[in-house]
């Protein structure tokens, strides 16, 4: 049982090595492509050729594509959580965890140990789940205000861009740190509407992608865009009324779905944490076995419809 718990440890070790490495291998790769970046547009003031100027641009988007960042879906978590992904994090979550997972090796076995991990990975994941979708709704709330000072901008005389800039400036966080990217992506030379469009996937504003597609048809062809965006923010507002009205309403439903999901999972982590043996008693009867799989099965059919509940709600 000691030796199973060293190498645990040992593993768990050389698991947050590797992340660390992974990170700093992340941040060179993002300095070379810097560096390459920097160097391109150097080159196009001392009056390099359009040529060679496209050349250089396709070999900083290979150099920055083929660096590998991490799980998309892992990285985009941490984006809209508004969690930087230091080395530091990493470490510090791998030693709370290893430390967790001695005590319950110690205290009740491997199997309590094996359990406890699983769950500090699976709660660590819903934690970050659930900063990232508070911080996408105050976003969304934001983005009204955000429209009426664009419009305002647009009404004194400003253009569509200076307007954006200047009321980003007014806007605070986490809406902030999304329209500072825009305004990052517009800097570099690409269109508004394209910034717009790119950060509304790596934030998942679908609202966002909404005012881009606004942006886009002014920037191109002109008209009236003050007035859109204008009734596109009373729409906006009129819109988390009634999501708020509708989540008031089915909170009881939803609550019940999270507790009949959740509760069965908890019951069963306490008793594989403090009473292992009843659990490896079932698990070494035949019967016992079929049921542990005909539960396991159950649980994870009765949570799939649950959460197909909740969403259609």
């Amino acid at each position: 049982m000691t030796g199973l718990l060293i190498l645990l440890m040992l593993i768990l070790l050389l698991l947050a090595g590797a992340l660390v490495l992974w990170q700093h291998g992340v941040h060179q790769s993002r300095q070379a492509a810097a560096r390459a970046l920097v160097e391109q547009q150097l080159g196009y003031r001392a009056g390099q050729s359009m040529h060679g100027e496209a050349g250089a641009a396709s070999g900083v988007g290979r150099t920055s594509a083929s660096a590998w960042r991490g799980p998309p879906g892992w990285n985009s978590l941490l984006l809209c959580a508004g969690v930087v992904p230091a080395p530091s994090l990493y470490l510090r979550y791998a030693s709370g965890v290893a430390a967790l997972v001695l005590l319950a090796g110690l205290v009740s076995g491997w199997l309590a140990a094996l359990v406890l991990f699983a769950a500090s990975m699976v709660g660590m994941y819903f934690l970050l789940w659930l900063k990232a979708e508070k911080r996408r709704r105050r976003m969304i709330q934001q983005l009204p205000e955000f429209l009426d000072n664009v419009v305002r901008l647009m009404t004194i005389g400003n253009s569509m861009v200076a307007a954006f800039q200047g009321a980003s400036s007014k806007t605070s966080q986490p809406l902030l740190e999304v329209m500072e990217r825009v305004a990052s992506l517009n800097r570099s030379g690409k269109e508004l509407d394209v910034s717009l469009r790119q950060v509304s996937r790596q934030f998942r504003l679908h609202e966002l992608y909404l005012v881009a597609a606004v942006v886009g048809i002014a920037l191109r062809f002109g008209g009236r865009s003050d007035q859109v965006l204008q009734r596109m923010a009373a729409f906006m507002r009129d819109l988390a009324q009634a999501r708020q009205e509708l989540v008031a309403l089915s909170s009881e439903i939803r609550l019940s779905a999270w507790v009949l999901a959740l509760l069965p999972l908890g019951l069963a982590a306490f008793i594989l944490t403090f009473n292992t043996d009843l659990f490896m008693n079932m698990w070494e009867d035949p019967v016992g076995w079929k049921m542990l799989v005909g539960a396991l099965a159950l649980q994870i059919a009765g949570s799939y419809w649950l959460y197909r509940l909740a969403r259609q709600i």
